[in-house]
């Protein structure tokens, strides 16, 4: 009984470690007559973008980031809305061509913390505790 709950467990845990899905961050951007709202977004490499998307003019205006097949429009009074995956650091345009008006997203690199194994420092240095 024990093996059994044993490869039950083992097993959900190798199919969960499989299907990690990116986090969600959400941003609302809104049009305006004077271009977007924010102008600049940050987000974290590896993370899925869902882009809440409105107006406050009544010309149609719309939100395009080329680089991930994002194409929404934006109209007074109704949101749409897409996801994206940005995987690469770096800068990304948005844009609507018909108003002129621009942003960017800023795609920060993921820093992940190096583990060292106190045993084998390279310094040469022991630690002690300041007791002694």
């Amino acid at each position: 009984m024990k093996l059994f709950l044993f490869s039950i467990l083992l097993s959900t845990q190798l199919f969960a470690a499989e299907n990690k899905t990116p986090p969600l961050r959400e941003v609302a951007v809104i049009v305006t007559k004077e271009g977007y709202y924010p102008k600049s977004l940050s987000v974290f490499e590896g993370e899925k973008v869902k882009f809440y998307v409105t107006s406050t003019v009544e010309e149609p205006h719309c939100l395009i980031v080329e680089s991930h097949k994002v194409f929404l429009a934006a109209n007074k009074g109704k949101v749409t809305e897409a996801e994206a995956v940005f995987d690469k650091a770096g800068e990304f345009a948005f844009y609507c061509p018909s108003s002129k008006n621009d942003g960017k997203i800023v795609v920060l690199k993921k820093v992940v913390p190096k583990r060292e194994v106190a045993s084998e420092k390279s310094d040469g240095m022991l630690w002690t505790p300041k007791e002694y």
